[in-house]
């Protein structure tokens, strides 16, 4: 009686030993301070990105050769740059200063070029193929209007006009279609410019994704609203739903769609926590900084670049960090 009482005691033993384990800390995604001094400096990005060494002087460094492509001040030195992306051979940027807004291209050896002025309010985004330039205008008439155009030429390929209250967003487009989100009533369009066709394909506002890696990130209602959430699911079925969060929003899917990093959403009104994650959710790896911390761009399909602040003062560090392990890539001046 009394050694088959050991038994049980031992195996209730070894049982809570196995779940204090499971449920122990050390198997908890790890946490870590991206606070940028402190890292040791590595490379420089992979990934396009600007070099601002003074206020008067800005250029695209292209990773793969090295090379730094200027670009002209809009306005004056107060000028602000958002590079988009990469586009053929150049890069397109969004500049604004005061009154102005707008779009160009920059490529070595040939004129800058305006690809669009815009109202402070419109949105924009390259394509994920960088042949389009996409974004919303305000017409005389009414309305929100939606347009592509060439990213090379400026050349408007197609428009079209939706009710001011839709608000729409262009996210992405392929062929001839783009995918929109609506944001008044949450909806997301498939428009077909060639067929003449709006296709709804979920009742939740698209905000990121790509039909390439066929993801896409949508919210439930406009993200300043207190109970808006954050779902992620693929553009072919947009009603399967493989993660959803209403802390956070998705900054970029991982080039082969695998992972997501995520920037707390808008209505958390912080910026301070950049989460990487797998594609259904679970939670990878969290990066703070109570100084300041955004998520930048996917260097590889689990390497991530995140501009970062010392606190000091000074301008914000590109910080590169594989997991657990990170390094200041670049100093972000701008």
């Amino acid at each position: 009686m009394k050694t088959t009482l050991i038994r049980v005691l031992a195996g209730i033993t070894l049982a809570a030993t196995a779940l204090s384990l499971l449920t122990s800390p050390a198997s908890a995604a790890p946490t870590v301070d991206v606070r940028p001094l402190p890292l040791p400096v590595g490379e420089r990005p992979t990934v396009p990105y600007l070099h601002r060494p003074s206020s008067e002087s800005v250029s695209v460094v292209d990773p793969a050769t090295g090379m730094k492509t200027p670009v002209a001040l809009v306005g004056d030195e107060l000028d602000e740059f958002t590079l988009l992306g990469r586009s053929g051979k150049g890069f397109v940027l969004r500049v604004t200063n005061r009154d102005i807004d707008r779009i160009v291209r920059v490529q070595l050896d040939v004129p800058q070029k305006t690809l669009a002025n815009l109202h402070y309010s419109a949105k924009a985004r390259l394509s994920a193929d960088g042949r389009y330039l996409l974004h919303t205008s305000y017409p005389s008439t009414g309305g929100i209007r939606v347009v592509v155009r060439n990213a090379t030429t400026a050349a408007t390929v197609a428009g079209r006009t939706f009710r001011a209250a839709t608000r729409p967003e262009p996210v992405d487009a392929s062929g001839t279609r783009v995918l929109i989100g609506g944001f008044s009533t949450p909806r997301t369009f498939v428009w077909d410019w060639k067929a003449g066709t709006i296709r709804t394909i979920a009742s939740r506002s698209a905000y990121a994704g790509s039909f390439a890696s066929n993801r896409l990130a949508t919210y439930t209602k406009d993200p300043s609203n207190l109970d808006a959430c954050s779902v992620v699911s693929t553009v072919s079925a947009p009603a399967t739903t493989l993660w959803r969060g209403c802390l956070e929003a998705v900054a970029s899917f991982a080039p082969d769609g695998a992972r997501f990093a995520t920037n707390a959403i808008e209505h958390e009104n912080h910026a301070d926590v950049v989460r990487r994650r797998s594609l259904r959710g679970t939670l990878l790896t969290t990066y703070r900084n109570p100084n300041g911390l955004w998520m930048y761009a996917w260097e590889t399909n689990t390497r991530i670049l995140m501009r970062s602040y010392p606190g000091n003062g000074s301008g914000g560090w590109l910080v590169r960090c594989e997991a657990t392990d990170c390094e200041r890539a670049w100093r972000a001046y701008s």
